[in-house]
């Protein structure tokens, strides 16, 4: 059983690996790039670039709140406290103020 579960982990790890090639929910993996400095663990940055507040401004956030609490945002050393905040910090008009808790979060406005 605990074979299967790191099997189902890996995949659903690369699914996500694949899916950043292109972006995801609307924001590019350049424009994800330019935010991690500000949202990270180790070392944040003071707060985000224009860069990644222009990358966000047609972010679907419902769908990014789907990955609040992913582990692969901790594999990635992403502190989705700070995440979470950048909408506020970028003054993005009715951005969500958080998520509902759960993998399958939905903004709350």
């Amino acid at each position: 059983m605990e074979k299967l579960r790191i099997v189902f982990v890996a995949m659903v790890a690369f699914l996500l690996v694949l899916e950043g090639v292109h972006g995801i929910c609307n924001v590019s993996n350049d424009g994800l790039m330019e935010c991690k400095p500000c949202i990270q663990n180790d070392n944040p940055t003071d707060g985000p670039t224009k860069a990644c507040c222009a990358a966000l401004q047609d972010a679907d956030f419902k769908c990014l709140c789907k990955y609040k609490d992913s582990y692969m945002l901790k594999t990635m050393d992403i502190n989705s406290t700070r995440a979470m905040e950048l909408p506020q910090l970028c003054n993005i008009p009715n951005a969500p103020v958080s998520c509902k808790s759960g993998k399958r979060g939905t903004p709350i406005n």
